[in-house]
């Protein structure tokens, strides 16, 4: 599985594996996300926009602070992608616990952030380190099987999250992902052959993969971390 792109907008290219051993990428829909405040979908481009409007008009009541605007994607694969707003008072911990219970946690595994080659600590308030508009960051959850994500400080605005430390503000929609074996949507991956041959299947072609017996297939979910460690099971 790869992505391609083709102007502004990625589209997927899932690797269909031939009886012969080739390969042959075919083309899926470009990649939408959904604004988690209004349910308005749009390409990432046009949801960085979307949310200028939108998000001052979901406010919690209250008094007003510095809120910090950030977008988070997948390292190598920006398919995956987050905006996430967040209280300058929040803290790295507050994010990191966020991070792992919308796309991340399978095992309690050990994570960091970074700028640069700088590790932040946790305790760090996000508008502290994270102030600047267009700072780039790191983290890394997993330090065996690594899922590593990437972020951008998007800018700051005056709003109320009521009690809230962070919300998520929209993310990409499920891909859609195929059978690789036949044309029917996934259900279910195979994390033992991830690298090394077909690994996405419809309930079918499930049974009939040599992997079947042993009882390991992950669901295939909307997560950078499909297939990997535990993640879903």
């Amino acid at each position: 599985m790869r992505c391609s792109q083709t102007g502004r907008e990625y589209i997927i290219v899932a690797t269909q594996y031939q009886l012969d051993g080739t390969r042959e990428g075919h083309l899926a829909r470009a990649i939408t996300g959904t604004c988690e405040l209004c349910k308005h979908q749009a390409s990432k481009a046009q949801m960085t926009r979307h949310l200028m409007s939108c998000a001052p008009t979901y406010d919690a009541r209250g008094a007003s602070t510095v809120l910090v605007q950030l977008r988070i994607e997948a390292a190598g694969d920006p398919r995956y992608w987050l905006y996430i707003e967040a209280q300058t008072g929040a803290t790295l911990q507050q994010l990191d616990a966020f991070l792992r219970r919308v796309w991340l946690e399978c095992c309690g595994h050990m994570s960091a952030f970074h700028v640069g080659q700088r590790e932040i600590a946790k305790r760090s308030a996000i508008g502290q380190v994270f102030g600047r508009k267009g700072l780039l960051f790191t983290y890394d959850y997993d330090f065996g099987s690594t899922t590593s994500l990437g972020g951008q400080i998007l800018g700051q605005r005056e709003g109320s999250l009521g009690r809230a430390g962070l919300r998520l503000l929209a993310r990409n929609d499920p891909l859609p992902w195929r059978c690789e074996m036949c044309p029917r949507p996934a259900t279910v991956v195979c994390p033992f052959c991830l690298d090394s041959g077909p690994c996405l299947f419809c309930e079918e072609h499930a049974q009939e993969h040599p992997c079947a017996e042993e009882e390991v297939y992950l669901p295939v979910v909307n997560s950078p971390r499909m297939g990997v460690c535990a993640y879903g099971a």
